[in-house]
């Protein structure tokens, strides 16, 4: 025991205790924390701190959250050497049966930090020997909402007539009459299939070709896009319209959407799908870039070119997620197929 304090001072009564009377799983523990080991939250900051894991990632805050959870399930201080395959069995247990449940999606995002961790922690001279294996739980797979031209102006109309709402006979606050910036933002992701976040930090030197109807979008900042995929996305003649009209204003000298922001545009946009009588859940603002992509594939038929439009990194990506379109597209087919037989037959 006096080696272990001389070892480390900060070792609690507790620790100490089951040092001495301690058996299996939590003498490990305190053997473990006794000789200096890592722990969790000492692991995770060397992560955020290493440009070769997660100091210049994009979505920094909400890895930032995930390992949060982590931590508070563990403990900050929890040698990450003593976390076995059992341990993460039963956090992921916890999480299933937490009240509400977390999503499998959330869970897997969690693990996959967790899993980060071990493995950067696992190549330096002071981390664990042996990693735990970590088993991801399925998921249902993406939101497959997509629009149809009558939903989409149906949602549009809404948006616009959110400005002319009256407070109700309870008063309340004075309404925001600012539905109208974001019909304009909705309507270019609906027209571009750029992510909510990528047209919110768009700059004006992003947005090229417009004054002469070859406009496109370039997305190439690699803190500020998913993946670190540049690309350029093309401008159909609405969207075109809608960016030189903002343009002409001149009151948004930064970029076209530089005002407007993720949380407003998410209540704007509740508040529109309210209106509109629309209940599907998975009908959220990512489902307009769904619409474009769905729109686009069965207008091409060309999987690859909605791959590149998307900046998705892998062409299975774009395959299972758009795997209905082609199922749609066959059905198509087998009635075109009905079709000619029933005129082949009139003929003969």
């Amino acid at each position: 025991m006096i080696d272990a304090l001389d070892a480390n001072r900060d070792l609690t009564q507790a620790e100490l205790v089951a040092l001495v009377r301690g058996e299996g799983h939590v003498r490990s523990i305190a053997a473990l924390r006794a000789s200096g080991g890592l722990t969790l939250k000492t692991a995770f900051d060397r992560c955020f701190a290493d440009p070769h894991v997660w100091r210049s990632i994009r979505a920094q805050a909400t890895y930032q959250t995930n390992c949060k959870h982590v931590m508070k399930h563990f403990g900050e201080d929890r040698v990450i050497a003593s976390i076995t395959f059992s341990d993460v069995q039963a956090y992921i247990t916890a999480q299933l049966d937490s009240k509400p449940p977390s999503a499998p999606g959330t869970i897997n995002r969690r693990l996959a930090c967790l899993g980060r961790m071990f493995s950067a922690m696992s190549e330096l001279p002071d981390g664990p020997k042996t990693i735990p294996k970590i088993k991801y739980l399925p998921e249902l797979g993406a939101r497959k909402f997509s629009f149809t031209h009558q939903q989409e102006a149906a949602m549009f109309k809404a948006v616009a007539e959110l400005d002319s709402l009256v407070p109700g006979s309870k008063g309340g606050p004075p309404r925001r009459r600012d539905a109208h910036l974001y019909l304009r933002l909705f309507k270019v992701l609906v027209e571009t299939g750029v992510r909510l976040g990528e047209a919110l930090r768009l700059r004006w030197s992003d947005v090229q070709g417009i004054e002469h109807d070859a406009g496109v979008i370039r997305l190439y900042r690699m803190k500020e896009i998913k993946n670190n995929k540049a690309r350029s996305v093309p401008l159909t003649a609405e969207a075109t319209a809608i960016l030189l009209a903002i343009k002409a204003e001149g009151t948004r000298p930064v970029g076209p959407f530089q005002d407007l922001g993720k949380d407003r545009a998410e209540h704007v946009w509740n508040a529109a799908k309210k209106l509109a009588g629309i209940v599907d859940h998975d009908c959220v603002i990512h489902a307009l870039r769904h619409t474009c992509a769905t729109r686009l594939l069965k207008a091409t038929g060309n999987i690859n070119l909605v791959k590149e439009w998307l900046g998705h990194t892998t062409i299975k990506t774009t395959a299972d997620t758009y795997a209905h379109v082609e199922t749609d597209s066959m059905v198509d087919g087998a009635a075109a197929l009905t079709s000619l037989r029933g005129t082949s037959l009139a003929r003969s």
